[in-house]
């Protein structure tokens, strides 16, 4: 054997095996590096990995069987021993390997130096096994007509859904998932984008009462196909067909997916009944105001064919909500219509269907909207997530619930988890830059919305989160131009209004802030143009029920108290609450970015010598703000109530460092600190220069939308304040 391995170095063979290995390997390394920057399809790669394999033995041969001499390649036992060159031979196989092992480290640290500074688009995502995930693309309409999108769409989506039941299998939300519909995006792109290893993609053929459903589930890093069938049906039997597609799918992962389990059936209906529910979820999803009332019409004509398709009334549930004026809906019936309207669809599909988590996700988000039924809200959510922990409406809603709740943590742990696997939900999305931006996590926000990015450009989700950001950093010329654009988008967003009016505010644009607001901050813009009487109109039919109303009380206390009337504030509460222990109660505040109505309360007893009252409020203010510390809220909103706190204490020091640490934090508000809690320190040197910033920056904001400086309303002091 000893003489056999000789012989083998004699000849060179080991040499040149390693130096064919090492050409081979950067031969590979420098094809796959352009063929992916030119787009090649994956077989080409296939191709040269094969032809490297299948030379590999030819070399082994040749190096064994011929020799390298000065007269020419000649066969090796015509070679004479005393006349082989075979040892000069192998010195400059030697220096041949070490140049192209230098070139390969070369190659791969020119690589690594080109894509260092991408962004990386599976940053946010967890390290699960990721072999276990799945996309679901939407299926693409091939009918003659073209007019079939909405079933195509319905059928994806009916399959991720049957998907979702299946335990271990992380399935990619649906919104990220078709937003690529279109695209023509390169598979490994869409794999590595939505952090999954396998999509499906398909089609739909529909002529007549015929339909023909090809589906094909591929390999996202390969493009390897799993497996590829065409499935010819009569309509009646699309539910059969839906069924049919998801057992092959998890068949084809059975393999890689431990314990999968039975594929639940679809819930069967009337074909035109279930072709309405398609065409009205499909509208439903857009959150477009319009086509969420075209969809309200599809779903009763869906429930008149098929009165007992609870779906139908799971969705019709939904729609209802989201065309009231709540906060965070995009319509204008009145909430306290559209709840209990709502409530009783819901019980209807309940009734129908006791394992639909549509019908409980629905049902929580209906009776989280009063802080009596939140308990109960929970408990539905919950139960939702366990029907299907993949529905991702459930999740974001159940994440609101227990922000409300003082869980934080929890709250942006569900929020992550939803934007893991469907990045561009927009509720999840939005709401998540929210929870970022609240603790002053700014990168981490910027990561998200440059992930979302990669999947959409600069949608009006992207345009929100990008002004919300903007918003809180203190610069509000960006603020307004991302939020208008998403305000244009979609004008019937609660949330998007919101935020533009917030903006608004703070340049000094009380008209424009009031012509576009939702009433509570409506009232705010009228109270800053002097608007007495829409004041009072909306004092007159405040809600203290409702979901803001912590906030809500606040705005009310601080006009209130700008204009003197501390009696009438302590009477509003009073008659509103009674008591203080039960405002306490009902209107908890630590989980707001500031302290609310606590500190304008306060200061309204303050100057009604009321001792007592004052001090438990200032007491509550405290434990409230270090509540909010303890789960990480660190912004400007935070820091003036901190100054107000200070006030309220005689600090006067103290209230100076956490205006300026506000400044510093992007606090921009046209008016200045107009606050009367502040009056104690308007004397003060340090008062003045902080003032003196902050208007200059408000200037400054004004001047980049080319706008004159800001002139402030004389603001009379009110006699009889200490």
């Amino acid at each position: 054997m000893s003489q056999f391995l000789d012989e083998l170095k004699r000849r060179n063979v080991i040499r040149v095996t390693v130096a064919y290995l090492i050409a081979g390997w950067l031969v590979l390394q420098i094809a796959d590096f352009v063929l992916e920057n030119i787009g090649a399809p994956d077989w080409i790669m296939q191709v040269f990995l094969l032809i490297f394999a299948l030379g590999l033995p030819i070399v082994l041969i040749f190096s064994w069987a011929y020799e390298i001499t000065p007269d020419g390649l000649k066969r090796e036992h015509e070679v004479d021993r005393s006349q082989s060159i075979t040892a000069e031979t192998g010195r400059k196989l030697n220096q041949v390997t070490i140049g192209m092992v230098i070139v390969l480290l070369a190659v791969i640290v020119l690589e690594r130096t080109l894509y260092s500074d991408a962004p990386n688009s599976v940053e946010l995502t967890a390290t699960a096994d990721t072999d276990k995930s799945i996309a679901v693309l939407a299926f693409d309409d091939l009918s003659p007509d073209g007019d079939q999108a909405y079933f195509a769409e319905g059928l994806s989506e009916e399959l991720l859904n049957v998907l979702a039941q299946i335990d271990e299998l992380k399935v990619a939300g649906r919104t990220s998932s078709f937003a690529f519909k279109g695209q023509n995006k390169d598979l490994r792109e869409i794999g590595e984008v939505l952090n999954v290893a396998h999509i499906l993609e398909g089609s739909v053929r529909k002529s007549g009462d015929r339909i023909r459903v090809t589906a094909q589930l591929i390999k996202a890093s390969d493009g390897f196909h799993l497996f590829s069938e065409t499935y010819d049906r009569d309509l009646t039997d699309v539910f059969a067909v839906q069924d049919e597609i998801a057992k092959s799918i998890s068949a084809a992962l059975l393999s890689e997916i431990v314990g999968t389990e039975s594929v639940h059936e679809a819930t069967t209906t009337d074909p035109l009944a279930y072709e309405m529910f398609l065409l009205a979820r499909q509208r439903i999803h857009t959150r477009d105001a319009g086509g969420m009332r075209e969809a309200s019409t599809m779903l009763d004509r869906a429930l008149e064919i098929a009165p007992g398709y609870a779906p139908a009334y799971a969705q019709k549930a939904l729609v209802t909500y989201l065309l009231s004026d709540s906060t965070g809906a995009y319509g204008n019936t009145p909430e306290a219509l559209a709840v209990p309207l709502a409530l009783s669809l819901v019980e209807k599909a309940l009734a129908l269907d006791d394992q639909l988590a549509e019908a409980y996700a629905v049902k929580g988000l209906l009776l989280d909207h009063r802080r009596e039924t939140q308990k109960e809200a929970e408990v539905a959510l919950r139960h939702a997530l366990k029907l299907n922990p993949n529905l991702s409406d459930a999740s974001v809603w159940l994440s609101s619930l227990l922000g409300s709740l003082g869980e934080d943590q929890k709250s942006r742990e569900l929020l992550e988890g939803v934007v893991e696997r469907d990045p561009m939900f927009s509720v999840a999305f939005n709401n998540l830059i929210q929870d970022y931006v609240r603790t002053g996590d700014f990168d981490q926000a910027d990561t998200l919305i440059s992930r979302a990015s990669q999947i959409v450009g600069e949608n009006d989700d992207v345009s929100q989160a990008l002004g919300t950001v903007a918003y809180m950093n203190g610069d509000k010329a960006a603020a307004l131009r991302h939020l208008q654009e998403a305000y244009q988008a979609n004008p019937d967003s609660t949330i998007v209004k919101d935020w533009l009016v917030f903006a608004l505010l703070d340049i000094g644009d009380f008209e424009t802030a009031f012509e576009i607001a939702r009433p509570e901050l409506r009232m705010v813009a009228a109270a800053r143009l002097g608007e007495d009487d829409e004041v009072r109109r909306y004092m007159d039919g405040w809600d203290s029920a409702s979901g803001n109303a912590g906030r809500e009380l606040g705005f009310i206390g601080d006009y209130l108290i700008s204009r003197g009337m501390f009696d009438e504030y302590v009477q509003f509460v009073e008659r509103h609450f009674g008591t203080l222990d039960n405002l306490l109660r009902e209107l908890p505040t630590a989980t707001s970015w500031g302290a609310d109505y606590l500190g304008s309360l306060a200061y309204a007893y303050l100057q009604r010598n009321d001792e007592e009252a004052f001090q438990r409020l200032v007491d509550e203010m405290r434990v409230t703000l270090a509540a909010q510390e303890a789960v990480g809220t660190d912004n400007w909103v935070h820091l003036i109530s901190q100054a107000e706190l200070a006030a309220l204490n005689g600090d006067a020091e103290a209230a100076l460092m956490q205006l300026q640490a506000a400044l510093e934090r992007g606090f921009v508000a046209a008016g200045g600190f107009d606050s009367p809690i502040l009056d104690a320190l308007r004397d003060e040197s340090g008062f003045v220069e902080v003032e003196r910033q902050l208007q200059k920056r408000v200037d400054e904001e004004r001047a980049a939308l080319g706008m004159p400086p800001f002139r402030p309303i004389a603001r009379t002091d009110q006699a009889g304040a200490r």
